[in-house]
């Protein structure tokens, strides 16, 4: 009887052993992806360094051609790009997109007298304004300041 209920304690200790070890591993593996490579989560300063330093996509997906509108402009600047379009005096936004370091911070699409994005980086806001003066596209761009946005 005593041999029996050591042998029922040792297959118990072995099959504790075993499992425990089968879950070591398991979880060890939740850190890392099916390819064997470690996978972690990012801090907040890595990803707005990574946002940063990504060049962004058109915001809007430019026109294959100049479609119904009479006129188009393209227009390039330090802190991103824009394509506007006029069409009876009136301007319209179709894509924008910033440069490495900045982001959006204001989109007046139209169709309007005036259209406007605002690019920021962590040091800078500059907004581009679109308007239709002759019946084509026309940028003007300027800082924007605290004082600006009251």
């Amino acid at each position: 009887m005593r041999r029996r209920a050591f042998l029922g304690l040792g297959g118990w200790l072995a099959a504790a052993v075993l499992t425990t070890a089968t879950g070591t591993w398991a979880v060890s593996l939740i850190g890392t992806d099916i390819t064997g490579q470690v996978v972690r989560s990012m801090t907040l300063e890595e990803v707005e360094r990574a946002l940063i330093t990504t060049s962004a996509g058109p915001a809007v997906a430019p026109p294959a051609s100049a479609g119904p509108y009479a006129e188009t402009g393209n227009f390039s600047y330090a802190e991103g790009s824009v394509t506007a379009a006029c069409d009876a005096g009136q301007a319209l936004l179709l894509s924008w997109s910033p440069a490495p370091g900045y982001g959006v911070d204001e989109v007046e699409r139209g169709p309007a007298a005036a259209v406007s994005v605002v690019f920021e980086s962590d040091d800078r806001k500059t907004a581009i304004s679109l308007t239709c003066p002759s019946g084509k596209p026309a940028a003007t761009v300027r800082s924007v300041t605290e004082h600006d946005e009251d």
